[in-house]
């Protein structure tokens, strides 16, 4: 069976930027050169819901438009919505994706496009939505058990014991926590994509048709979706010491010293973490939909699994929960 990265590597190659890590969780940025010819991400815009279970975006490109793989939408006095998957959004057009999510159990009204805030669904929740069925099944309500199952053990200011996913991202200690999370990290010059890392074990890779894309959304990625999972395990007790140990570097070290510290420990990354990704094989590999040149796959790799859009055959965006 084909590796992530001989799915990664197909066409054009990334390489492997300078390593951020802030508490438990640490990032590696993938950088390289764009490999997709899609719309902007500005030009993709969230519209609506029409009904509970719907979502609808519109691209103003000329181009095709990616909508990541299970972006969140939440507004005041509105149902608020994920996707289910990722999704393609055709050239100067309105899509309505009927797979959706409701992530506030009893909460009423439709979206609009103003005054949300926009995120990327949790790990874990991520990983419920890995199964085909429950992924493409026309029922609103499918994400709430697990919901529920989310937040079970969490002491944040729960207006409800319904499946309110707002009521963890609303809670002024969290909200400020990822806040200042989000802010320790940044891109880095020719950044696509990362390798996420909790406690020294990968959890998440993610790459981005453009270096574009990768500014528009590593924010909702590292705070809405895997900085809250890290701040849930901390919550719950359920984070362990990590294995990747960062380089010291001393105070009196001279710029080339610090350089040949750092460089090391890159040399440290390849030789040791970055082929346990490399040795995640993919175990199932299912199309979902296709749309002029890009096809949308949802592949698995026993632990997890994720989105791979390709453009004539070619890997432009990659989602994976590890």
């Amino acid at each position: 069976m084909a590796s992530i990265f001989d799915i990664l590597n197909k066409g054009k190659g990334v390489g492997i930027g300078p390593v951020q890590s802030v508490d438990e969780m640490t990032v590696i940025p993938l950088v390289g050169d764009n490999r997709g010819d899609v719309a902007s991400p500005s030009a993709l815009k969230f519209e609506r819901t029409t009904t509970y279970g719907s979502m609808v975006f519109h691209n103003e490109d000329s181009k095709p438009a990616i909508v990541p793989a299970n972006y969140m939408v939440r507004g005041r006095g509105a149902q608020d919505h994920a996707m289910a998957g990722s999704g393609v959004v055709t050239a100067r057009q309105t899509k309505t994706f009927n797979t959706a999510c409701c992530i506030e159990q009893t909460q009423g009204g439709y979206l609009s496009a103003e005054g949300n805030e926009e995120d990327v669904l949790p790990v874990e929740l991520r990983r419920s939505l890995l199964n085909y069925g429950m992924r493409s099944e026309k029922h609103y309500g499918k994400l709430w058990d697990s919901i529920k199952e989310w937040l079970r053990g969490l002491r944040v200011d729960r207006r409800t014991s319904a499946a309110h996913l707002r009521d963890f991202y609303d809670d002024s200690s969290i909200r400020s926590a990822l806040e200042q999370f989000a802010a320790e990290f940044e891109p880095v010059d020719g950044q696509i994509g990362a390798i996420i890392m909790f406690s020294g074990v990968p959890v998440g890779l993610e790459i981005m048709p453009t270096t574009a894309h990768w500014d528009a959304y590593w924010q909702q990625l590292l705070r809405g979706c895997y900085g809250s999972e890290l701040l849930r395990m901390k919550m719950l007790g359920k984070v362990k010491p990590s294995t990747l140990i960062l380089p010291t570097i001393p105070e009196s070290a001279a710029p080339d010293e610090v350089k040949t510290i750092l460089e090391d420990f890159m040399k440290h990354l390849q030789q040791e973490v970055v082929p346990l990704v490399h040795g995640i094989t993919v175990k199932g590999d299912r199309s979902i939909s296709k749309d002029g040149n890009l096809e949308t796959r949802l592949i698995s790799t026993g632990t997890g699994g994720g989105d791979v859009i390709l453009q004539d055959s070619e890997p432009i965006y990659i989602s994976l929960i590890l």
